[in-house]
């Protein structure tokens, strides 16, 4: 859904009057702030000098931009999914050329269950983020109302951002960010490698095909403690 919400901007930066992109990396990059590799320049030394309006990507917590977003106005969108199915496609991710995971699916889960994972603790990260929602420059979207009615989803992006768009133009981008086209014509390259497909299936409730019921019993757990007390719900 992150990566998903990345192209839809991507496309619609492109109707931005002030953005004027220098070379095509400029005009398609959208980086993961907390990615860094050993000699490699990290996404953040290399953010001054992307032209604004500038999009950045990440999974981390509220905490590491509460100053930003509430005394500089930094504008977020929070992409959040049904959790198993978001556990389901992390491990895709997982298993690529970034991290590499050797495991399969139910020893990947047991990093879950001890809080492991790479990227902290995807429960705490959905709670917090989710609770700021009411913020003027916080904006939520939803993996399934993108898969359900993503025309609709585009435009509360457009009028939060303040990037109007044509009818014709918001289909133009409609058509282009679509799940099916990206899959086919995606040339995102930040977690996978040269031959690996970043858009993996998009389904929802592909959970059941992976998960046993004691990992999703877990799961619902974690939900009743962190997304219960706060209102967040998936109806799927």
């Amino acid at each position: 859904g992150t990566t998903w919400t990345g192209e839809i901007l991507r496309y619609m930066r492109e109707y931005h009057a002030d953005f004027k992109p220098n070379n095509k990396k400029e005009e398609t990059y959208i980086p993961y702030i907390e990615f860094g590799f050993p000699g490699v320049e990290t996404a953040i030394e290399g953010m001054d000098t992307l032209p604004a309006p500038r999009v950045m990507k990440t999974h981390l917590y509220y905490e590491y931009f509460q100053q930003k977003v509430e005394e500089e106005n930094l504008k977020v969108i929070v992409v959040l999914r049904e959790p198993r199915d978001t556990l389901t496609s992390y491990y895709d991710h997982y298993c690529q050329d970034a991290i590499g995971f050797p495991g399969d699916f139910h020893q990947f889960f047991e990093l879950v269950r001890q809080d492991k994972l790479v990227s902290g603790n995807i429960f705490q990260m959905a709670r917090d983020w989710w609770t700021k929602r009411h913020l003027p420059n916080v904006h939520v979207v939803k993996y399934e109302e993108m898969k359900e009615d993503c025309s609709s989803v585009i435009r509360g992006i457009s009028e939060f951002l303040e990037i109007p768009l044509e009818a014709e133009h918001r289909q133009q981008l409609l058509a282009k960010c679509s799940f099916d086209n990206m899959r086919k014509t995606s040339s995102i390259s930040e977690m996978k490698g040269e031959n690996e497909k970043f858009f993996r299936k998009g389904i929802i409730g592909d959970w059941r095909n992976h998960m046993t019921q004691d990992e999703a019993e877990f799961v619902a757990d974690c939900v009743r403690e962190f997304y219960n007390p706060v209102g967040l719900n998936f109806y799927v």
